[in-house]
């Protein structure tokens, strides 16, 4: 990705961490949004000849789900889960494709997984009640497609180590969600901090990633 767009991104995510340090009002939820939205923007641009329109959904719903999990009003934090639901599926299948599995590969998909299994109990007996069938099932599934997504952007072979580290730093990112619930309040709000950073970071690098590879391939054909 050009410097200069990413130097502009750069003060985009300061501006969208801030809001858990400064009180900005009704600007805090164009903050929010702004950076994921433009990503999808430039995902547009850097992205489409090697992976169509599907990098572009994934950050894009991406956008759309910090708009709805902002906002608290009904159903809205469902319809943001969702979102990123489908920003996860749009990203794998954007980089299904030229897969390779090797003995590093499988070790950091297989770490990942303990990883997102240890934090999903985590998540369930931090909550402090049972969770029902149908919480236990929306887990489940969001957590196995969010896998699926870190596993397919590890096997996909790319010329850049972008897409693979985004993946993992987006895992990352919502398991700070998890463990932030049995923290203490006065842990909560650097898990929120680093959360946020995980998150603009796994999703810059996605896109990055999607970018200088569709440049590269590119330049193989020209």
């Amino acid at each position: 990705m050009p410097l200069y767009l990413s130097c502009c991104f750069l003060v985009l995510a300061l501006l969208g961490t801030s809001i858990h340090l400064v009180h900005w009002g009704l600007a805090e939820l164009v903050m929010k949004t702004l950076p994921a939205a433009f990503l999808t923007v430039c995902a547009l641009g850097l992205t489409r000849r090697r992976f169509g329109l599907w990098v572009v959904l994934g950050v894009g719903f991406g956008a759309m789900g910090d708009f709805c999990l902002w906002i608290h009003y009904q159903y809205a934090d469902l319809i943001g889960v969702a979102a990123f639901l489908v920003g996860h599926i749009a990203y794998s299948i954007a980089f299904f494709k030229d897969l390779r599995c090797t003995r590093t590969r499988g070790a950091v998909i297989g770490l990942m997984v303990v990883f997102m299994v240890i934090v999903s109990a985590w998540s369930a007996l931090a909550s402090g009640r049972a969770l029902s069938f149908v919480e236990m099932t929306a887990l489940f599934v969001y957590v196995s497609v969010m896998g699926a997504m870190m596993a397919i952007a590890v096997l996909h072979q790319s010329p850049t180590w972008l897409i693979a580290a985004g993946a993992i730093f987006f895992v990352i990112s919502d398991a700070h969600i998890a463990v932030r619930q049995g923290m203490p309040p006065s842990m909560r709000l650097l898990f929120a901090l680093s959360g946020y950073v995980t998150y603009y970071l796994g999703q810059y690098l996605l896109v990055a990633g999607a970018a200088h590879e569709s440049h590269a391939l590119q330049d193989e054909t020209t």
